[in-house]
């Protein structure tokens, strides 16, 4: 069996750039298309399946339909920071929406806000130890200050503060 990440051709690479390119231009439906056919054609294309798990999460509010296309995201490509990144920030993303029930209407999950910060901590953390960039180690522990501010949990040892020893 071949572990190897898929190695999108040229060709996916370039549609995917079409995809992004839609997205930016605000043609968020036709992104969603165009994404959705280039998963038809390459369904191990990590990188797209994210694009499309944190659109549905983030533009189309679907919150369980984008955090499964995160999910398989990770199952195919969880060797790229970015990829776990984004799960871990759309993850926080729907818990903060639960948390404090904003945004409006929105697909229904099956996890607690809680849940999902957990959920989003442990991600965010994995990508931290995967040789991510500089920029976006500061992206991480951003993300991770925030899910800490939320559950008054810190991610990082050091941000604990320990009384001094007692002398014995």
């Amino acid at each position: 069996m071949d572990d190897a990440p898929f190695d999108p051709p040229a060709e996916a690479r370039e549609a995917l750039r079409v995809v992004m390119d839609a997205h930016s231009r605000g043609d968020v439906d036709v992104a969603l298309e165009g994404v959705t056919d280039i998963l038809e054609r390459w369904p191990g294309y990590a990188q797209a399946r994210s694009y499309l798990g944190q659109t549905l999460v983030t533009r189309k509010r679907r919150f369980a339909d984008g955090l499964a296309e995160l999910d398989r995201a990770v199952a195919d490509g969880g060797h790229d920071p970015y990829i776990l990144f984004t799960t871990g920030w759309c993850r926080e993303f729907v818990a903060n929406a639960l948390a404090k029930s904003r945004g409006g209407a929105h697909q229904p999950v099956p996890q607690s806000a809680d849940d999902l910060y957990e959920s989003a901590r442990t991600i965010l953390l994995r990508a931290h130890q995967s040789d991510p960039d500089e920029r976006l180690v500061g992206d991480i522990e951003d993300m991770l200050d925030v899910v800490a501010n939320a559950t008054g949990i810190p991610w990082d040892e050091s941000e604990i503060t320990r009384s001094a020893p007692r002398a014995r």
